[in-house]
């Protein structure tokens, strides 16, 4: 049997275990899955449409207490009547959620009674369904009777409708009572349930682990056989590939199965015939090689020799020729920076001329504007002039005043009683005047203060409008020998430009230079790294002929 159909049969025997053990797993899994799928689709739904009961229940209590709060004002409130419909309102759409619920339940129990496969659990679901509908006939008849309470209120009969609310409220705990008991069954049937998930749990988990251990242990077993009988043969291909190895080409091969073992035996026979005539040819074409080595790694050395010579000298003259590259690569740098700074000195000269231009233009507009505010000033010193001369006329006015009032106060004394009057006006007159004259006293001074500050300021101006003339002067003749500066400086740039691009020229011959003497001195370079390493191959080469010669001659042909 060969070693393929060996292993595959071990491959097929594990995966047929695997499988097995899946299949197990699989089973108990099915079962849990069904348990959990039975507590998510019908026993959870179940207990959640009767909790939606149950609190639709309480709800129609809760809206049942707070309509009958207002039984007695019923007929005298419009609040109360309004808070009466809401609450009558929420109870009949609880009620309606009730029924809604109890569709659904009864629903539920009928698919269960269908699916069921024993009597047992067909008469289990019966019972709950009979006790469904028992709570049924118990919720109509707690919303017959609280509808009649509700009548009762509306046909203001309060009297009538608390007793009916009396019995109505022992409907309700009957119902409240009958609710519980039946989400006490349906809570235990989700408690079974969940116990028949937690015991099938345990029992997957018990049979997947003893179904796992044998199939590990039959798979090892297996295994063992298989690998035993393939590693016996390769034991004795391994002794025979051992002594071909330590150079006994002699060892006589014996061959004693068909698999691939005994091809690889059958190989290892012919490899050792093949050697032996090999190993022949090598130990006498090993002799030939060392000499010929010998000879070639000897010119080697030689030419080597020179070409390191040769790269010698061509690196020297890269180095000078990179050196005259880079002071010419200097040159044109400076060059054009004294290009760029004539440029910038020529420019920055332009921009003082015509600074200097505005300048002039400014400080003529400066000298005219000082011509026309000594014209201004001397104008004010004439209106002060004015002034001073009609200040004077007041001054004569006032004293004339005084003097009037004077004399009528003398009339007035010669009048006695009957100018008592007239006396008191010349008082006031003549205070008035004195008045007048201290008033006209200060115009005065300040008049002539300020005739005074004219005058100064007219010869202060006119020295400011001499010294802006001479300045307007001096601008000028600056503004024109800076005029003669641009023109020179600017006349330089062009003879910058030619001296750069000569100086360019140069500088691009001397990089040409050092580009072909870098490349010469890359070629030679490579040329010395090809012999060296031709050399070091020939060593490597003579050496290699030599070891091979040794180890060669360590078999037995």
């Amino acid at each position: 049997m060969k070693i393929a159909t060996k292993l595959l049969g071990l491959l097929i025997f594990s995966s047929l275990t695997i499988l097995l053990g899946g299949g197990i797993s699989w089973i108990g899994l099915s079962k849990l899955a069904n348990e959990i799928g039975k507590i998510a689709e019908e026993d959870l739904p179940l207990i959640q449409h009767m909790t939606e009961m149950q609190e639709s229940q309480l709800a129609q209590r809760v809206n049942f207490e707070r309509a009958f709060r207002f039984n007695y004002q019923y007929a005298e409130s419009a609040t109360a009547r309004n808070t009466f419909g809401e609450a009558r309102a929420e109870f009949n759409r609880r009620n309606g959620l009730v029924e809604e619920a109890l569709r659904k339940v009864d629903n539920i129990l009928q698919s269960q009674i269908q699916k069921s496969l024993s009597n047992q659990q067909k008469d289990y679901w019966s019972d709950f369904k009979s006790e469904l509908e028992l709570y049924k006939i118990m919720h109509d008849r707690y919303g017959d009777k609280s509808e009649e309470a509700f009548s009762l209120v509306v046909d203001n009969q309060p009297d009538q409708a608390e007793l009916a609310a009396e019995r109505m409220q022992n409907s309700a705990e009957e119902l409240k009572a009958e609710m519980r008991s039946l989400l006490r069954r349906a809570i235990t049937l989700s408690q079974n349930s969940a116990n028949l998930a937690k015991e099938d749990q345990k029992r997957t988990i018990n049979i997947v682990l003893i179904a796992f251990i044998l199939i590990i242990g039959a798979t090892l077993g297996f295994g063992n056989f298989v690998t035993r009988d393939i590693v016996n043969s390769l034991n004795k291909a391994v002794d025979i590939a051992e002594e071909v190895s330590a150079g006994n080409l002699s060892t006589k091969v014996e061959i004693t199965s068909t698999d691939e073992i005994g091809q690889l035996l059958e190989s290892l026979k012919k490899m050792t015939e093949n050697l032996n005539s090999l190993i022949y040819k090598v130990q006498q074409s090993g002799i030939q090689m060392t000499s010929s080595t010998t000879q070639i790694a000897a010119s080697g050395k030689q030419l080597e020799a020179t070409m390191t010579e040769q790269l010698a000298s061509t690196n020297e003259v890269t180095s000078t020729a990179q050196e005259i590259a880079n002071t010419s690569g200097e040159l044109v740098q400076t060059m054009e920076q004294l290009a760029q700074l004539s440029q910038i000195t020529a420019d920055a000269a332009s921009h003082g001329q015509q600074d200097l231009m505005r300048m002039e233009s400014t400080m003529r507009h400066l000298a005219n504007a000082t011509s026309s505010i000594s014209a201004k000033l001397g104008v004010m010193n004439e209106k002060a002039n004015n002034i001073s001369s009609v200040v004077t006329t007041i001054t004569k006015v006032a004293d004339q005043t005084n003097l009037l009032s004077l004399n009528a106060a003398i009339e007035a004394e010669k009048a006695g009683e009957y100018g008592a009057g007239f006396a008191v006006v010349a008082r006031e007159i003549r205070r008035l005047a004195d008045q007048t004259a201290v008033a006209t006293l200060e115009i005065e001074t300040m008049v002539k203060e300020m005739q005074s500050a004219v005058s100064t300021g007219v010869m202060e101006m006119d020295k400011f409008s001499k010294d802006v003339s001479t300045s307007v002067e001096n601008v000028g003749k600056i503004s024109e020998q800076i005029a003669k500066v641009i023109e020179q400086v600017q006349s330089l740039t062009p003879r910058f430009e030619m001296v750069n691009q000569s100086v360019e020229d140069q500088s691009k011959s001397a990089q040409q230079i050092s580009e072909a003497m870098v490349q010469l001195s890359e070629a030679s370079q490579q040329t010395a790294d090809s012999l060296r390493d031709t050399n070091n191959a020939l060593e490597r080469l003579d050496d290699t002929a030599q070891g091979l010669q040794t180890e060669v001659s360590v078999f037995q042909v």
